[in-house]
């Protein structure tokens, strides 16, 4: 241990995503869709030390810490990863999180300085850190993600995330700051238990001061203590899509939503066309897919992984849009 970074042998041990590991030739497992980006964990013996209420590495949880959401996450040397991403770029962008552990951020810039090399761009995902820090995770890593996770300040509370919404508010804003409008992705889990009109306008707060946002479906894991909440309502989950694509393209709320209960309403307008099918697919970086985070193959999917499986189920997913709107 030195600094708090683990490390055996010299050697730097590492999460990476079952998926990860099968599109680099580490495993073999059957993928209706593979990752486009290579999804890397942070490795602790305890767990994150956070006790986050949904989360399988949290403290709190007493399930497998292999797994993050229902995905599978194998222990393996980081130069492992390394030297099987030098034989061909079989990824278009690297996206390494980070968990709460004593000097996770020396060892997250470590890592990130290791896979800078390869010339494949980076993301990183962090807790709060000082300005300092995110200074230095820019010199390897041009986009950033940060887990506020709830969409309000009673729901953080409630699922124990670690520091204040305050706190975090004030870290989005100067990883804005560092970063440029646009390179932060600000990630919301749908379902822990927010108002429809909490998460819109959390969302919308986002884009205002330059972010932009990753949405998430909960996922109840055994072991966690929300393993017994149910998963949002796919209706529920397609207004927050919608809602969040058109944020991007510079839309405000006040324009595209109708607010009503149960849930708000998308408005008539010009927007009500058939891009609005890519709201669908799943949001964050670029190239971020995250193939089945949320769901199992098989299973109706929260987030599509690929546009080809919009095209195949266009016509169902367009009524599901449509249900939603104020005609």
């Amino acid at each position: 241990m030195v600094h708090g970074v683990l490390l055996v042998g010299r050697k730097l041990l590492v999460r990476a995503s079952i998926g990860t590991l099968a599109v680099l030739g580490l495993t073999s497992i059957r993928m209706d869709s593979k990752p486009t980006t290579a999804y890397l964990l942070q490795y602790s013996r305890d767990g994150c030390f956070a006790y986050c209420g949904f989360c399988p590495q949290s403290r709190s949880s007493r399930g497998r810490r292999n797994y993050l959401s229902r995905i599978l996450w194998p222990l393996v040397e980081l130069n492992t990863i390394v030297d099987r991403l030098k034989v061909g770029k079989v990824f278009k962008r690297i996206c390494v999180q980070g968990v709460v552990k004593p000097w996770f951020h020396v060892e997250l810039v470590e890592i990130a300085k290791t896979l800078y090399p390869l010339g494949i761009p980076i993301s990183i995902s962090t807790n709060i850190v000082p300005r300092s820090i995110l200074v230095k995770y820019h010199r390897y890593s041009d986009m950033l993600g940060i887990g506020l996770d709830a969409a309000s300040p009673r729901v953080f509370r409630e699922v124990l995330r670690p520091g204040t919404w305050e706190s975090y508010w004030r870290f989005i804003e100067e990883a804005i700051e560092v970063y440029g409008k646009g390179n932060v992705y600000v990630h919301l889990i749908v379902g822990l238990g927010e108002e429809p009109r909490e998460l819109l306008e959390v969302m919308e707060k986002v884009y205002l001061i330059g972010g932009r946002v990753s949405l998430f479906a909960f996922t109840p894991i055994r072991g966690t203590l929300l393993e017994n909440k149910r998963p949002p309502s796919l209706k529920y989950y397609r207004l927050a899509q919608i809602v969040n694509y058109l944020l991007s393209r510079g839309y405000r709320l006040s324009e595209i939503v109708e607010w009503s209960r149960p849930l708000p309403r998308i408005k008539k307008g010009p927007w009500l066309n058939e891009d609005l099918l890519e709201a669908l697919l799943t949001s964050g970086c670029p190239y971020c897919n995250r193939p089945y985070y949320n769901e199992k193959p098989g299973r109706i999917l929260y987030n599509y992984p690929e546009k080809n499986l919009i095209d195949k189920y266009r016509d169902y997913l367009w009524r599901q849009i449509l249900e939603l709107t104020t005609f």
